[in-house]
């Protein structure tokens, strides 16, 4: 018996000590084949050291290749903690002294800015800061000549974006800057695309697109197309934002490096072309200009092609030198231009809105025409104004027009007539509301900028939400000559014209012409053509009657578009003036199209407190389209009747 519990306690113990190293075996198993990738890394990573680079962006241009935005090298003088000779202290001193003199700056700011470089990871390099950066060329050559002298002093180079023409289309290029700490948090684990599996980073160190010190697009097309996103990748792709590069060190325990392992070079970002036209966006902006001497606050032009949609002028005043975002504002420069009330911070044409004033009475004539039993015979009498309500309100008119039928009271601005296309011909509050959504109006345009704001389009529903109050008939006999609370921007305008114009396609307008990607994407050349945009719901006769109203707002001797007369080729044309607050002057717009017969341009113009469309904004338009159309008037700039809206 003693016998058998000796052996049994033997079986136990072969047992334990089976099932011990079966534990063993498949541990060893499993570190072996399921996670050697990761203590492989966990190994590499205590030997190796990964030093990234950042790269330039890409180069914005024009639709001809006019450079609009390149990059602009600054040069840093760089200390390599690990290649400085920290335990020599001649060999220090020496670097010392020969940097006091290279710099031109006091031997203990030296010391400083040396401390706190030094104070850094050995392949980690750090700037010279204070008195380092942003050096002149001269001290460039000196320190490469003198590089032996100069053991761990380097130059480093920091890629900062330049704005070539200042003050050109500012708004339209926004400009880019440092990324902010919340940007850098909301995209830090965004990575480049696995297109180039033979340049990846090695031992799958995340190929992270954005760095703590990347510069990123914060407003306008370098917002736009800092990232963008393509069929073929679930993922975001960097445009504009190039691919960094990186270089991988073997290193020794205290982090010195041995040598390169493995490196690649940063490359560009994609290289974009504009629609806009950089030699037509200046006559736009010092016509602008020349204009803002003399009436006005503020204004915007935008040239569009009435076809396809392409963004040729955006013009807005008053605006800013983009390359101060880069430098950075002094404290009176910015509190100049946040305590401006035209503010030149803003996108005129996009991000600001304003009441369209007569200029609407394209949509509401093709209202009319469209919903009622309007005939262009139809006539009515302007003695100057009506008055309508209980309290007999009156609602003026610009001047005295004596009987005027349609194709008069779109040619000379009539509000009278257009008045009584709500009291006679029962044009409502709601119809008008619904055709200016057809054109567009009440959304955003879809060309992509952030600043982009929608506009008010009310109506009754609209009122009683936002005031608690009915809508009035006042208030529609304001909206049909585009005043009250109806708001645009000059974009939208020149949307709206461009469908009068075309025949009814209402466009996408758009900014890009075409991207050359680099190679490592695969994706080449990229080209945009295809005009987008959908069929406006009016019928081609009604848009049809509507431009016959423009063109003789052009030819006819008291048509208000007279500034048009002389170009030199055909154009239909309709001014505004929008009130806004009766102790200050209105907004003057004119909006116009050419050639009549084939439309090629749309060109709207805008001039806060311009007074009157016909003097201070359709001589800019008129500027602007014969530069585009490439011809030369035949005769100074015509005029309207005084005073016409």
């Amino acid at each position: 018996m003693e016998i058998a519990g000796t052996e049994n306690r033997i079986r136990l113990l072969m047992l334990l000590a089976a099932f011990a190293l079966l534990t063993l075996v498949v541990r060893l198993w499993t570190l072996q084949f399921t996670q050697w990738n990761h203590y492989a890394r966990e190994a590499a990573g205590n030997r190796t050291k990964i030093v990234w680079e950042s790269a330039p962006r890409g180069l914005i241009k024009d639709r001809h290749g006019l450079l609009l935005a390149e990059n602009h090298p600054q040069w840093d003088v760089e200390i390599v903690p690990a290649e400085y000779p920290k335990k020599d202290q001649v060999a220090a001193e020496r670097i010392v002294r020969t940097l006091t003199q290279i710099l031109e700056v006091p031997m203990p700011e030296v010391r400083a800015a040396l401390k706190d470089a030094l104070s850094r990871q050995a392949l980690d390099s750090g700037v010279l800061t204070g008195v380092g950066e942003d050096v002149p060329f001269k001290v460039v050559a000196q320190i490469e000549a003198r590089k032996l002298e100069l053991p761990g002093v380097q130059i480093g180079i920091e890629v900062r974006r330049n704005y070539p023409r200042g003050r050109l289309a500012a708004h339209v290029l926004g400009y880019a800057r440092a990324i902010t700490a919340s940007q850098y948090e909301d995209n830090k684990d965004l990575v480049y695309p696995g297109m180039d599996p033979q340049h990846a980073p090695p031992l799958s160190t995340p190929d992270d697109i954005y760095a703590a010190d990347s510069l990123v697009g914060q407003a306008g097309v370098e917002k736009l197309l800092e990232t963008t996103t393509q069929p073929d990748y679930p993922g975001v792709i960097p445009l504009l934002q190039g691919r960094r590069g990186y270089r991988l060190y073997e290193v020794k325990a205290g982090g010195a490096p041995t040598g390169i392992i493995a490196e690649r070079p940063p490359v560009p970002g994609a290289s974009v072309c504009l629609t806009l036209d950089a030699q037509l966006q200046k006559v736009a902006e010092d016509a602008l200009d020349e204009t803002l001497q003399t009436v006005g606050t503020a204004g915007a032009v935008v040239l569009m092609d009435a076809q396809t949609g392409e963004v040729l002028v955006m013009a807005s005043r008053p605006t800013y030198d983009a390359n101060q975002w880069v430098k950075g504002f002094t404290p009176q420069q910015w509190q100049a231009l946040t305590s401006n009330p035209s503010k030149p911070l803003i996108n005129h044409a996009t991000a600001m809105l304003y009441p369209p004033g007569s200029i609407f009475k394209m949509i509401s004539a093709a209202a009319a025409l469209s919903t009622t039993n309007l005939s262009l015979n139809d006539s009515y009498t302007c003695s100057g104004g009506i008055y309508e309500g209980a309290d007999h309100a009156r609602f003026g008119c610009w001047t005295t027009h004596g009987i005027v039928d349609f194709l008069k009271g779109i040619a000379e601005s009539c509000d009278v007539y257009f008045y009584n296309l709500v009291l006679s011909k029962g044009l409502s509050s709601d119809t008008l509301a619904d055709f200016a959504r057809r054109f567009g109006l009440g959304s955003r345009t879809g060309i992509g900028l952030s600043d982009e704001v929608a506009g008010t389009v009310p109506d009754r529903d609209w009122k009683l939400q936002k005031y608690q109050t009915r809508w009035t008939t006042g208030e529609t006999l304001h909206y049909v000559i585009g005043q009250g609370y109806l708001s645009v921007t000059p974009l939208q305008m020149a949307v709206v014209t461009a469908a009068v114009a075309n025949g009814g396609w209402l466009l996408t307008p758009r900014l890009i012409n075409s991207i050359t990607w680099p190679a490592w994407t695969g994706y080449g050349l990229q080209t945009f053509t295809q005009p987008e945009g959908h069929k406006v719901d009016v019928a081609p006769k009604v848009l049809e009657e509507v431009r016959q109203g423009m063109r003789l707002a052009v030819t006819s001797e008291h048509g208000t578009a007279g500034a048009m007369r002389n170009l030199g080729v055909s154009v239909g044309g309709k001014t505004g003036s929008a009130e806004t607050d009766p102790s200050r002057p209105a907004h003057a717009w004119f909006t116009c199209f050419a050639p009549y017969e084939n439309p090629k341009y749309v060109a709207v113009v805008f001039v806060a407190e311009g007074k009157h469309g016909a003097s201070a904004a359709a001589p800019i338009a008129c500027k602007v389209m014969a530069a585009a159309l490439g011809i030369k008037p035949t005769g100074p700039a015509g005029t309207g009747p005084a005073g016409a809206d």
